[in-house]
Formats: C-alpha cells, sequence, structure tokens
C-alpha cells in the first residue's frame, strides 16, 4: 500500500479574503481552496509548510492523517476565550500541547505513533471534528479527557504514584457524534473510555438564559466596547461575549470523584474488555445451542438436502460450498449431542456416491472428513 496524508484547514468565524485564498492556493500544488476550506492529499512527498502556521494565519481547525498511524487535531481561538487553567490538567508535554501565539491560542492534540505501530485504512476529515472547538468553548472538556486517555496508552509506563487521571467532565456515558468519531478515528481503547465514565456525573440541563438581564448587567463602556466588534465584524465578538456573561452565572461546584490512577483506569478497562468477551462467548454459546436443537428436529431432512442437492444441482463451486456448509452444521450437531463417529459414518455413502467430483471430495478431506 502507498504512503497517504491528508491535511485539511477550515474556518469557523470568518471566510477568506479572495486574496487570501490565492495565498493559501500557492502553498501546494496539491491543494484545493475555497472561501472557508482548504485540503491537501499526498502519496509520495509531503506538505513543505508548517500547517500550525497556515493554521494561525488563515483558519480555526485543522486535522492531519497519515495511513501510517500519525493522527493531528489542532483548533485556534481568539486569545482569552479558553482559559490556560482549565487545559493546563490535561496538557502532556508530547501529545497536547496548549500556547498562545499573538492574538490566538492553539490547542494541538498529536498522536504520531513510533516507527513500525500503526496502520490506518480508514478515511477522516475536519467537518467530523469541528464542533468540538464549539464545545470547548461552551466549558465542555470532554475532548481534553478523552485525548488525556489516548495520550496514556502510548506510554510505555505509567507512574501510579504521580499520573493521575485529569478532572472527570460530566457526561461521558453518553459522547455526542463528533466525540464517537474522536474515539473511532484516534483509536481510543472503548473500554478505557467506559472504564473512565464511571466515574463521571450526567451533564446538568441549563436553565434558559435571560441575555437581556445579563446584557444590562454589564457597564456601558463595556456594552459599547462588544459593540464596536460586532459591528466591525470581529470574528471573536461574539464568543468573547458569551463568555464575559457566563461570569454572571452560579458557579457549577461538581461533586469531587475519588482520585483514581491512570494505571487504574487501564486495569479496570482490561476488566471491562474481559467481561464483554465473557457476555460475548455465553450469547454464541446459547445461539449454538438453540441452533443445534432446532437441527436436531430436522436431522433426517437436512441429510436428504444435501443428497437432493448435489445429485439435481450444478456442479458448481457454489454448490459445492453450500452442500459443504449444511454438512458442517451436521458435524456439529453429532459433536453438540456426543456421537461425533455418526456423522463420517453417513458421510461414507455420500464420499462414494459423487466419488467422481474431485473438487467436492477435496473440500471434504481439507476438514478432515474423508
Amino acid at each position: 500500500m502507498s504512503e497517504y496524508q491528508y491535511h485539511e484547514w477550515q474556518t469557523v468565524d470568518r471566510v477568506l479574503t479572495p486574496e487570501e485564498q490565492d495565498v493559501v492556493n500557492g502553498l501546494s500544488s496539491h491543494i484545493e481552496v475555497s472561501s472557508s476550506r482548504a485540503v491537501v492529499t499526498y502519496h509520495w512527498s509531503g506538505f513543505r509548510h508548517d500547517p500550525k502556521q497556515v493554521l494561525l494565519q488563515y483558519f480555526d481547525g485543522y486535522f492531519y492523517l497519515a495511513n501510517w498511524g500519525s493522527l493531528r487535531l489542532m483548533f485556534r481561538f481568539p486569545k482569552g476565550l479558553l482559559a490556560e487553567a482549565d487545559v493546563k490538567p490535561y496538557r502532556t508535554d508530547e501529545h497536547i500541547l496548549f500556547e498562545t501565539a499573538g492574538r490566538y491560542q492553539v490547542l494541538d492534540l498529536d498522536f504520531n505513533p513510533e516507527e513500525g505501530e500503526g496502520w490506518i485504512e480508514a478515511e477522516a476529515g475536519l467537518s467530523l471534528f469541528i464542533q468540538l472547538r464549539a464545545d470547548l468553548l461552551d466549558g465542555d472538556f470532554r475532548l481534553l479527557y478523552l485525548a488525556r486517555l489516548k495520550a496514556a496508552t502510548l506510554r510505555a509506563a505509567i507512574d501510579e504514584a504521580d499520573d493521575r487521571e485529569p478532572p472527570v467532565p460530566p457526561g461521558l456515558k453518553k459522547l455526542s457524534p463528533p466525540l464517537r468519531n474522536f474515539v473511532q478515528v484516534f483509536e481510543i481503547d472503548p473500554f478505557l473510555v467506559q472504564a473512565a465514565a464511571e466515574a463521571s456525573p450526567d451533564p446538568k440541563r441549563m436553565p434558559a438564559l435571560d441575555y437581556r438581564e445579563m446584557v444590562g448587567r454589564l457597564s456601558p463602556d463595556e456594552r459599547a466596547d462588544f459593540l464596536v466588534r460586532l459591528a466591525e465584524g470581529d470574528p471573536g465578538a461574539r464568543l468573547a461575549l458569551r463568555k464575559r456573561l457566563s461570569a454572571f452565572l452560579p458557579p457549577e461546584r461538581p461533586a469531587a470523584a475519588k482520585p483514581r490512577t491512570l494505571q487504574q483506569l487501564l486495569r479496570r478497562a482490561r476488566q471491562l474488555e474481559q467481561a464483554e468477551q465473557k457476555r460475548r462467548a455465553e450469547e454464541a454459546r446459547q445461539k449454538h445451542v438453540a441452533e443445534m436443537k432446532a437441527l436436531a428436529t430436522r436431522e433426517a431432512q437436512t441429510w436428504k438436502q444435501v443428497d437432493d442437492l448435489l445429485a439435481k444441482g450444478r456442479k458448481t463451486a457454489s454448490v459445492y460450498d453450500e452442500a459443504t456448509r449444511m454438512l458442517d452444521k451436521l458435524r456439529q450437531l453429532s459433536e453438540f449431542e456426543g456421537r461425533p463417529a455418526d456423522f463420517k459414518a453417513r458421510l461414507r455413502p455420500l464420499a462414494a456416491k459423487y466419488a467422481s467430483r474431485p473438487a467436492l471430495i477435496e473440500r471434504w478431506k481439507r476438514r478432515g472428513w474423508v
């Protein structure tokens, strides 16, 4: 399989001017540019510019996928809209970065596996994740928590004493579609997510907000400043206003969950996985028992159907495959009822009758029936 790299940027708060589109279009001969989106794909070479700098200058979101396993998701925010103190508990030195660059802040989720690890078959795009930017600005930190889980699974060793999990956000028991996409595309262990969700409270229903009353609590200078910014088309004005008004809401005081280590979460995930494997095995066993009991009531009829199919059907691979499939069910029935010798005894006359069909007999030989 050849190498494949996918880069995508999107705007959220604004559209690119024609001049900006021209500049972005000149970044690569492989690029497709619109007023709100740019996409570059490569099969043999690579993008020669820093994707983060392109994000900072023109866009609000970025997604990168390479089929050898590398994944990266970045969001740009107007400076001050995402509190650094809220992000800090989730940051890591390698995979989850948050920095201020000029008038903006950038959240960078970068997961690049070691050489030889991972290979991504599926395709994905930024549209699967772009809503998560707005969710972060609304105080939903589930993306950060899930990214922290992903980072934990990439570490060779976790210090039991020091590596505590970050604050557990509400709502992990029921993820939104963009978060489910993130878990799937970034290959986060679903059992680890399930283990983490055991300590996640349900989100509280937001009351209807009286924005008129809240705006009235702003000082005249603040109201004038926000009106000017909105009139001038400042892309961060609406978000900044909502963040300022949120300061008038009563602070939430979530119940503190008993602190866990990431090592404990990983062990709990394995317990949940083993329990699920046992559940599936039991479900398969019960299904098999029901199937065998139903087949037992028409065993003789099924042997006759096999003979009729071979006698009257065409001498084709599909007919031979179907007859062999039916015989395999009869073999399972003989073992289920504790009489495995009966199957071979009943098969011998059929093998002798159709011995002149080597393709059929070869199928049975491969299974050790004749």
